[in-house]
């Protein structure tokens, strides 16, 4: 007989499920804010940097995944640097097509 070594948690109340979807909505809000500051800034970038920041969005995700049960404070600052840097990493993008016809641009955001 296998034994686990995860511990079971008990189930959270309403008023405590209540307060955790809040919190996740509350960093959900600012990481957008964060992706619409790095598009905006980011806006006459060239489609080469535009891979590289991929590739960093892409090490902020692998890092968040690794410290989420070590540090909050760190996964929180990952979780926004992610959004910061996929937002200037869509920004060469999302520029072109604003050049192009921007009624695109305005549909997708709405």
């Amino acid at each position: 007989m296998e034994s686990s070594s995860a511990a079971v948690q008990p189930a959270l109340t309403h008023d405590e499920t209540g307060t955790l979807i809040g919190q996740t909505m509350g960093l959900v809000a600012v990481t957008a804010g964060l992706f619409a500051l790095g598009a905006y800034l980011g806006r006459d970038l060239s489609y080469g940097w535009g891979w590289v920041l991929y590739i960093a969005s892409l090490a902020c995700l692998i890092g968040l995944n690794v410290v989420a049960q070590r540090s909050e404070q760190m996964a929180v600052t990952l979780l926004f640097g992610f959004g910061v840097l996929i937002g200037l990493a869509t920004a060469p993008t999302i520029s072109y097509y604003a050049s192009t016809d921007p009624k695109i641009v305005w549909q997708a955001g709405g």
